[in-house]
């Protein structure tokens, strides 16, 4: 007794294809918790990536040369001084 299968085996590979599409056509949506963690990582990454970059600024040697040579003192000129010491009087004479 031999029975041909092709017939069966054609019905099962055409209701594999029409699950596999059906599976297309459907959007899978996602629940609310995984939203909200994409989301919460998403702003987390965003806020880093800031994060970094103001330090990369703060932390660059070049901006310190910068404020060093911006700071650097500068000379202060000292007051004239007459021979015995004191500062030299105006030239107004004093009575």
């Amino acid at each position: 007794m031999v029975m041909d299968r092709t017939p069966l085996k054609d019905t099962e590979e055409a209701w594999i294809a029409k699950y596999r599409s059906a599976l297309k056509d459907i959007p899978v949506q996602q629940s609310r918790s995984t939203r909200f963690h994409e989301a919460l990582n998403r702003a987390n990454s965003i806020m880093m990536s800031r994060i970094a970059g103001i330090l990369a600024d703060s932390l660059d040697p070049r901006r310190w040369k910068r404020s060093v040579q911006s700071s650097k003192p500068m000379p202060v000129s000292q007051p004239q001084t007459t021979r015995n010491g004191n500062p030299a009087e105006s030239n107004a004479k004093v009575a």
